[in-house]
């Protein structure tokens, strides 16, 4: 019942963190200042869930090479992940932006049937195809945008490359521990090219940034968590992502931030396709 809960909240603050990246590419924060603040902005968080991860017996760090050289790859990762999300949402509302990257839980499944983990049958095979039917419904002109399409590509990849490093790191370190010396180290390399002036010039970005990772934050955590119990359990968080960001969208009164039916029928094929994967 803990891990229903977990993927519902998890879907839920990220669908928000969402909306609110999309509010953060719309005021005009570049690709660098969404990578810097969102490093810099989740240690206060990380260090408040490592402290409580103390005090409950849950902090774990081992020191050792397999978890550096998964660290690194995770920098890596996070790094080429960010820099994507403002060029994907620059052109996509958040229902379409989730609805892609559902494609990442499709290649992982398809990983694990020639790994030899999973098994393809007819309700796997339906599920895939589903899937991809529904994206390529929700897909219109946008996706022939060359520079949409490459950072869909690094996002999809980085994502699905992301799930499993972090699975596997969170056999040596605790999920807050993970998280603050991810981010600490990243926030500390690329800090040269920040000052104090420059922070103060972006005070009202970095207003909306912080407010994006209480919710960012808190979906993270949640996922990492799920994740490190498994990587398929942790992929029904992004079906229950797009359930929520669609719910959010009918709020809006603008046309063009609401699914149409054709994108709407899309939708409902992606996330049945999904849930279907998984069992």
């Amino acid at each position: 019942m803990i891990f229903i809960y977990g993927v519902i909240l998890a879907g839920i603050f990220g669908a928000i963190g969402q909306y609110l990246d999309k509010h953060l590419v719309n005021i005009g924060i570049s690709r660098n200042d969404y990578f810097y603040y969102m490093c810099l902005t989740m240690i206060p968080f990380s260090i408040i869930m490592v402290i409580i991860e103390y005090f409950t017996g849950q902090l774990k760090f081992e020191f050792g090479i397999i978890p550096i050289i998964l660290l690194l790859l995770a920098m890596f990762l996070r790094y080429k992940k960010q820099h994507t999300i403002v060029g994907c949402l620059k052109y996509l509302n958040p229902y379409e932006d989730s609805a892609y990257l559902t494609l990442s839980i499709i290649i992982a499944f398809i990983i694990d049937v020639i790994l030899g983990i999973e098994n393809l049958g007819v309700i796997s095979i339906l599920s895939i195809l589903l899937t991809v039917i529904g994206v390529f419904v929700i897909a219109d002109s946008k996706i022939k945008i060359k520079n949409l399409q490459k950072d869909l590509l690094i996002r999809i990849s980085t994502s699905l490359l992301m799930s499993y490093v972090t699975h596997f790191i969170l056999q040596y370190w605790s999920n807050a521990v993970f998280i603050l010396i991810l981010n600490l180290v990243l926030t500390i390399i690329f800090s040269k090219d920040y000052n104090f002036k420059y922070h103060k010039e972006q005070k009202s970005i970095l207003k909306w940034v912080f407010i994006q990772q209480i919710f960012g934050f808190c979906s993270l955590y949640l996922s990492n968590y799920l994740s490190s119990n498994s990587v398929t359990l942790s992929s029904y968080v992004r079906p229950t992502s797009i359930i929520a960001v669609v719910i959010i969208s009918m709020f809006f009164k603008e046309k063009d931030r609401k699914p149409t039916l054709k994108q709407i029928l899309g939708i409902i094929l992606v996330v049945t396709g999904i849930c279907l994967i998984n069992k």
